[in-house]
């Protein structure tokens, strides 16, 4: 993020002027002078990872090769860099031509694709520089701009293009990851195809290790890191391009075993004979290539996609780790990934778990130590003290999938890790702290190095796919974050050997000690998305899962409850933090009181959370998921954070609630009564059979042929077609004989074809109602009035549409009736007061309301006022019924959708202008009515949900303890 005050912008600029006037080494300066530009003036966070230093290019002029000194591709700019003190339109010789330092980047530029050809160039001798716009001037023989540094406080601006114009470092990567994953896609395609039968877990691991190895020597290759020999002064890095060319699709399976062995043997071990082609390799360890996979014989498919696609076509070196792992791992099939809940997610969606987790408070001490007095040394051992406060995080993902969390999270501590070091080794100089800095550069004495580790990173994952993806995926991590830190630092740690790293343990996390897997007194902080399986899509061993955990109570929780409890039990009353990205609905309805009143009672707490938000995925196939955050611990001070997320605020407050609600812990049980007396609410009737149910248009039909079918055939409404204003029929047998239904033929052909559809159901129950075909399988008949209830209805509507029905209709199971017509209780419920009790307690489908009798209706709490409130109430729901009737071509979907959704948690006026009805009769009509209910409670809430649902937990409560009593 940059820094947009133009004051500072240009005081920093100034300090910038400071320290770098009269300095100015072309190779030992360059990468600290742009990087200091970067962070200080231009106020980017990400500079390091923005800029490139010594990048090898071929260049057409003359046929050779040079390096780029630096290279901005968020900027589409490259520099030419040049020792203080040289003139910036001398020509030298370079690459065999005598050039200017333009003329030489420019040279360096054409030798790019032209789609990635860079547009800016710069030369600069620390003294100044001089901007190219190769677009207005493609020669670059007359700069744009000249910018001495004395002048660079009043001409920053002109530099703000760097800051990026063109796409930022992490669409950069995610681009590139996105087409790494369709090549990936490719060769695992092919792969089963030679693998055969790959429902065998042993092959689906052979497959995954032989891909995630091929991955690896493809990015190793474009990193620099398999050096077969120099050509021209520059690394020709083509050694596993080579390699799988020497061998024909018939032998390169031999070939490829061959290589994965000699990678794995020690330099001292291997053969001083082998050929030229393996002897480019280096030793890689890290248990990457040490198992023994069966490799059958590969096609030419196979061999071309990985020459051409993988190895010639695409670079590799940029991918993005976080994102890759998830678009590698999208490698299985859609279908499998949904059985087992896996879903992909964005940097941007994990950093609203990390940030809050503790990378927020972690950069809030790196401006805090950044700030402090360099007297004395203060600041230096400021940074000293935090960096090694960023190598103590310790991760644990217990469903660590691709291993997206834990990548991201070991970038994010090794990228705050290198501005410390930044800070620490260069930009301190003639900053008055001399306990640390020697000559500019940090003395030898205090030895910088990253401390970060991967050993800090662990995880628990079911399927042995993803955990070789993810392995990889954070070997790749450290590399590329050990190519960064060595733009900050000297000297650095080689990339090859990897360490040996086993941090990510293949079993079901609900089913081991996470001890064994890491000792809980050795992590510090538990994050993930765990799988979204709701309560009804378990199978046999989750729901064994779930029982184990939370015993029969547990039965309507979501597969993710049971990751809340495991880590709760392995937290104990350690430090931890933890925080799970969740299916919304268990913060939701009846399952907030069996998780949350579990966790709470062991003493813990929500620290932070999101609201719900429609959870964002790199798959080609993304979820539709509808999720919350909640972080939780037993340590996490006050005041806690409630993000909502419909509004986009972050709400302080002393508490947040199962709910999450900034409010006191209340739980809402399910009933089978109605708390204040009513009237019960019951659900429709179940068809179980299509055949019962017809259009309009069937129904006349039938009686044109059947006459004597009129009889039988009523209204029909499920819950949408309710609110949708759609018309259907069915046929209502419940007296009917057996002689009458034998009477017409088409209609005893319906109920045969109700017998056979329900004798074929795996279910017994259904089976037994096959004895009684031409009867719904439940039976509830409403006789006379009542108002109908639809059981889901959207987000997006402020009221659920209610109504009475008076004709008779026949209410599906996706729709609750009430048998009254009573205008008071109509009148409550139509009300916000009764509408922001169902968002309270209602649960979810995705994000549409689920409305529910037992956990809404029946722990409502109505009003009991005197008769004159009452008669207002009722008088103000006629008012919304006849305003209702005053647009009979308008459906209530069509009604009630023209309002704009209310986000949750907001009061009063600011509530209130989001009801936008596309009838201001109707909008009239509720705004009375909502006056007359909260008068009918004795308060004046202006519409303030919160305060409204806060009130009706308090009669809750009160109902309770009287009904205990």
């Amino acid at each position: 993020m940059a820094r947009a005050d133009r004051t500072d912008r240009r005081k920093d600029a100034e300090a910038f002027v400071r320290r770098w006037s009269g300095r100015g080494y072309e190779k030992g300066e360059a990468s600290s002078f742009w990087i200091d530009l970067f962070q200080t003036v231009l106020g980017l966070d990400d500079a390091i990872e923005r800029l490139q230093f010594e990048v090898p290019i071929k260049t057409l002029a003359s046929d050779s090769s040079g390096f780029i000194d630096v290279h901005i591709p968020s900027a589409s700019t490259i520099v030419e860099m040049k020792s203080s003190g040289v003139d910036l339109a001398k020509k030298e010789m370079r690459q065999g031509r005598m050039v200017t330092p333009a003329e030489q980047a420019r040279d360096y530029a054409n030798g790019f694709p032209y789609s990635l050809r860079p547009r800016y160039l710069i030369a600069c001798n620390f003294e100044e520089m001089w901007v190219y716009d190769t677009a207005r001037n493609p020669l670059a023989d007359k700069p744009l701009y000249r910018i001495p540094l004395e002048d660079l406080p009043r001409q920053v601006d002109v530099l703000r293009f760097l800051s990026g114009e063109a796409k930022p470092p992490e669409v950069l990567a995610r681009e590139v990851s996105v087409e790494a994953g369709r090549i990936m896609g490719r060769l695992h395609e092919h792969a089963e195809r030679a693998y055969g039968d790959t429902s065998k877990p042993s092959v689906q691991h052979a497959v995954s290790v032989l891909l995630t190895r091929l991955m690896f020597l493809m990015f190793a290759e474009d990193a620099g890191l398999l050096l077969s020999a120099k050509k021209d002064g520059v690394r020709d890095n083509l050694a596993f391009r080579d390699y799988v060319r020497s061998w024909s699709p018939e032998n390169l399976s031999t070939g490829l075993k061959v290589l994965f062995d000699w990678l794995d043997t020690k330099p001292e071990d291997r053969d001083p004979y082998a050929s030229e082609k393996l002897r480019a390799f280096p030793y890689v360890n890290g248990g990457l290539f040490r198992e023994k996979i069966p490799i059958p014989t590969l096609d030419e498919d196979f061999r071309h996609t990985l020459i051409v696609d993988g190895c010639q076509e695409f670079d590799w070196s940029g991918v993005s780790p976080t994102v890759f792992g998830s678009i590698f791992e999208g490698a299985l099939s859609p279908d499998h990934r949904r059985r087992n809940g896996q879903h992909f997610t964005t940097p941007e969606a994990i950093h609203r778990v990390i940030d809050p987790l503790f990378l927020d408070d972690l950069k809030e001490k790196f401006v805090d130590a950044c700030n402090r007095d360099t007297a004395g040394g203060a600041r230096t051992k400021a940074l000293l003290s935090l960096q090694d406060e960023i190598a103590a995080v310790s991760v644990l993902d217990p469903a660590a999938g691709s291993g997206n969390f834990l990548t991201e999270s070991y970038l994010s501590l090794r990228r705050l890790e290198n501005r410390v070091l930044f800070e620490l080794s260069y930009t301190g100089k003639g900053a008055g702290d001399q306990t640390a800095f020697s000559g500019g550069l940090f003395s030898d004495a205090m030895d910088l190095q990253p401390k970060v580790s991967l050993a800090n990173f662990h995880g628990i994952e079911l399927e042995d796919y993803a955990c070789c993806v993810a392995r990889t995926a954070l070997w790749i991590a450290e590399i590329q974050a050990d190519r960064d830190t060595s733009k900050v630092l000297t000297v650095t740690r080689p990339a090859l050997p990897l360490n040996d790293y086993e941090g990510i343990v293949c079993a079901n996390a609900l089913r081991i000690d996470w001890n064994d897997v890491v000792s809980s007194d050795k992590v510090t902080h538990i994050c993930g998305n765990p799988p979204f399986l709701g309560s009804y899509r378990l199978d046999a061993i989750q729901k064994a899962d779930r029982k184990d955990l939370f015993g029969a109570g547990g039965g309507v929780l979501d597969y993710v409850a049971c990751w809340y409890l495991k880590a709760a039990e392995y937290m104990g009353d350690g430090p931890i933090k933890a925080a799970f990205v969740s299916t919304n609905s268990i913060c939701q309805g009846q399952q907030v009181e069996p998780l949350w009143r579990r966790l709470f009672s062991l003493g813990f707490h929500i620290d932070f959370a999101w609201t719900t938000f429609f959870w964002s995925s790199e798959a080609d196939d993304p979820a539709h998921v509808h999720v919350v955050i909640v972080g939780f611990s037993k340590t996490g001070e006050k005041p806690r954070v409630l993000h909502r997320t419909r509004e986009g605020e972050a709400v302080l407050c002393d508490n947040i609630n199962g709910y999450l609600m900034a409010a006191p812990d209340w739980f809402v049980t399910k009933s089978t009564r109605q708390a204040s007396g009513m009237p019960e609410m019951s659900r429709g009737c179940q068809p179980t059979g299509k055949s019962l149910i017809m259009t309009d248009d069937e129904a006349r039909g039938l009686v044109d042929a059947e006459p004597e079918a009129a009889r039988w055939i009523r209204p029909f409404s499920m819950g949408k077609d309710f609110v949708d204003g759609e018309a259907r029929r069915c046929l209502w047998l419940k007296d009917a004989t057996l002689n009458d239904i034998a009477s017409m033929p088409l209609v005893e052909e319906r109920v045969k074809e109700v017998r056979d559809f329900r004798l074929a159901s795996p279910k017994a129950a259904t089976r037994k109602k096959a004895a009684t075909p031409w009867l719904f399988d439940e039976v509830r008949d409403p006789e006379g009035t009542y108002i109908g209830v639809p059981k889901v209805t959207s987000a997006n509507r402020t009221y659920i549409p209610m109504g009475f029905v008076t004709d008779g209709m026949v209410p599906g199971d996706k729709l609750y009736f009430i048998p009254t017509g009573s205008l008071f209780l109509f009148g409550v419920l139509m009300s916000r007061f009764h509408n922001a009790w169902m968002r309270m307690t209602c649960g979810r489908l995705k994000s549409d309301y689920s409305y529910s009798n037992t956990i809404v209706y029946n722990t409502f709490v109505f009003p009991t006022p005197n008769e004159s409130k009452k008669s207002e109430v009722e008088r103000c729901a006629q008012a919304v019924l006849d305003a209702r009737a005053a647009h009979p071509d308008s459906s209530l979907a069509e009604m009630y959708d023209g309002i704009s959704p209310v986000p949750e948690g907001a009061t009063g006026a600011q509530a209130r202008k989001f009801d936008r009805f596309v009838f201001s009769d109707l909008k009239a009509a509720h705004d009375s009515l909502d006056a007359a209910v909260e008068a009918a409670y004795g308060v004046d809430f202006g519409g303030d949900e919160e305060r409204i649902v806060n009130h009706l937990f308090g009669l809750y409560a009160e109902a309770v303890r009287e009904g205990e009593r």
